[in-house]
């Protein structure tokens, strides 16, 4: 009998990290999971350079009332507000492009290798322009993985430059988060 009761309180208390980890799941899920998949993939399209000026001021307007939303909801607090609408612009911009370069028959994989993107990572920041060095890095990761990259069009470079710069983004407005 006291062994059940320790194992159900040993059960009990696994489960608080648990719990807590997907609350804070929660908020950083909580754009992308209300965001329509119309209005994602406006956005995906409004990053790299479709629509005009007006279109994507409307886009940005619709994702901050989401991120208002969600803010609310979770209780983020103001402070973080800012970063949250980063963060949550550049991961719906980054879903999006995972899912169009994938597409055209290209993995991200390469480009998340060669600029050490990912949790825990150095995720350097490109939200300015790419360094020759960097374009070069991203281009040898395509070669190395067989990539014939003369058979890749122009425009779905342009979406791999766009997925760097967001996924950048991404990882570094997340670091900044403090929920």
């Amino acid at each position: 009998m006291i062994r059940t009761l320790m194992a159900g309180a040993v059960l009990a208390l696994a489960t608080v990290p648990g719990a807590a980890l997907a609350q804070e799941g929660a908020k950083y899920d909580c754009v992308v999971t209300t965001a329509t998949p119309n209005l994602k993939a406006q956005i995906g399209g409004a990053m790299t350079g479709q629509g005009d000026d007006a279109s994507r001021e409307a886009l940005f307007k619709q994702l901050g009332e989401l991120v208002d939303g969600c803010v609310t909801r979770h209780g983020i607090g103001e402070a973080n507000k800012g970063n949250y609408f980063d963060y949550s612009l550049a991961r719906i911009s980054r879903e999006w492009l995972i899912g169009d370069i994938s597409k055209q028959g290209l993995s991200v994989a390469p480009v998340d290798k060669a600029m050490d993107f990912g949790l825990g990572k150095t995720n350097p920041d490109l939200s300015g322009e790419m360094s020759q060095d960097q374009i070069m890095s991203i281009v040898q990761a395509y070669i190395d993985s067989g990539v014939n990259i003369e058979k890749v069009d122009q425009s779905v470079w342009e979406k791999v430059g766009a997925y760097a710069a967001a996924t950048s983004i991404y990882w570094n407005k997340r670091k900044t988060l403090t929920f």
